[in-house]
């Protein structure tokens, strides 16, 4: 890796010499499977941001909240289990729960623990380089997708935050019925849950002062099926257990989390 020291073992070589049966042999230096993971979770593509996230590290502000405890539990289950894993993990929650900490705390265990080859996707950037090559600029539309519907694992971070026309969700259906067809692991997280939820009303200013906006009380947030089609939606029934995190968003509550979350 640039900027990295050579190995005082064996000087970068990757190998040693050691005497045996009065011949020298050379050997594997232990510095090659360090080596090795260092250049896995580069290929995981893991922003930096989550990079050092584990299962340890996700925190539950509030310790009687259910949901987060089931959510670490599922999460450490199947890194238990892997690789006798059939379905993956989809976290549905609002924005600052840890949904994003623990997809890529199971991406980068697996990576690092068990030599899986792993990759980490927000959806709206691949839908951004998608765009891009339909005009010639970057990488083929193939280049792009093949290592993501290859991929031993995936996490497909923040699924329905792109704007959902006709083509962006041929593209979704498109990677997630490859890799189901493909029997590919696949952790998602999306901010849409399943049932609508209640927006909270507003107020607006006139000369008599507040009043409420009737259209903001009855105002629901988008289901996950409105924003990415029940048909997607069925698939990902299919490969994925839904597990729902419930807790407030760290970031309102003036925390900064040993790991990040989202």
């Amino acid at each position: 890796m640039a900027g990295v020291p050579p190995c005082s073992r064996c000087g970068g070589r990757r190998f040693v010499l050691i005497e045996r049966d009065g011949k020298e042999l050379a050997v594997r230096c232990s510095c090659l499977d360090e080596w090795r993971r260092d250049a896995a979770l580069a290929s995981a593509a893991i922003p930096e941001r989550y990079q050092h996230c584990t299962v340890e590290s996700f925190e539950i502000w509030n310790p009687n909240d259910p949901t987060l405890v089931k959510a670490r539990r599922r999460t450490q289950e199947l890194l238990d289990a892997y690789p006798r894993v059939e379905r993956g993990l989809l976290y549905m929650g609002r924005v600052g729960t840890g949904k994003t900490h623990l997809a890529v705390a199971a991406l980068r265990a697996l990576v690092v623990e068990r030599g899986v080859q792993g990759l980490y996707v927000n959806v709206t950037e691949l839908i951004q380089q998608l765009q891009m090559s339909i005009d010639g600029r970057g990488p083929s539309r193939e280049e792009i997708l093949q290592p993501v519907i290859d991929s031993e694992v995936l996490v497909l971070d923040e699924l329905g935050a792109c704007r959902s026309t006709e083509w962006v969700l041929d593209q979704l259906y498109y990677v997630i019925n490859s890799r189901y067809m493909r029997q590919r692991l696949t952790l998602v997280t999306t901010n849409y849950l399943d049932s609508p939820q209640p927006v909270r009303a507003r107020t607006a200013r006139n000369a008599e002062g507040p009043k409420s906006l009737p259209e903001a009380v009855e105002r629901w947030r988008e289901t996950l099926s409105d924003r990415i089609t029940d048909r997607l939606r069925s698939r990902l029934y299919e490969m994925c257990d839904s597990i729902e995190l419930r807790g407030d968003d760290f970031r309102s509550l003036g925390r900064t989390p040993g790991g990040a979350r989202r």
